[in-house]
């Protein structure tokens, strides 16, 4: 698979820092969004030290102003479950497909993943925020992240 068609998304105005020196990008597609038309709402959650798939993302329209507190991870019912649709791997200079890689990585390796949500936003002034859910005891991850305001 060429790069040129890889779904990860890096560089972008909009990101957040995670525990454990992870990152968080975030962009829309189309850029800007549409009012009325689906949206499709992609995050790359990278990592330095390897795969660091025990975390779930959800997204959903918020109010911007009445962003969801970072921790009421449950008074909102519509969130929608973003899903893995790639993972790559810094290995030997290049990133590749994770399941192209061979396991274990030896020292750290550079993780990406990439996942995807779809979302129809209304006209005017929204908010998009992303909730984080880990599922691992040994990582207190969970919370909502705020402060993606856009006009559509």
């Amino acid at each position: 698979m060429s790069e040129i068609n890889r779904k990860e998304v890096t560089g972008t105005k909009l990101f957040w820092q995670l525990q454990g020196e992870s990152d968080l990008h975030a962009l829309t597609i189309p850029d800007p969004p549409k009012a009325g038309v689906s949206t499709t709402v992609r995050l790359t959650h990278s990592n330095p030290y390897g795969p660091f798939d025990k975390l779930d993302f959800f997204v959903r329209v918020g109010d911007p102003d009445k962003p969801t507190d970072q921790n009421d991870l449950d008074s909102a019912k519509d969130w929608v479950k973003a899903e893995l649709v790639e993972e790559l791997v810094y290995v030997d200079g290049k990133k590749i497909l994770r399941s192209e890689a061979q396991e274990p990585f030896e020292g750290e390796t550079y993780w990406y993943g990439t996942y995807d949500a779809q979302l129809t936003l209304p006209a005017g002034r929204q908010s998009i925020e992303v909730k984080v859910i880990s599922r691992s005891p040994e990582e207190h991850m969970s919370f909502v992240l705020s402060g993606w305001d856009i006009t559509v």
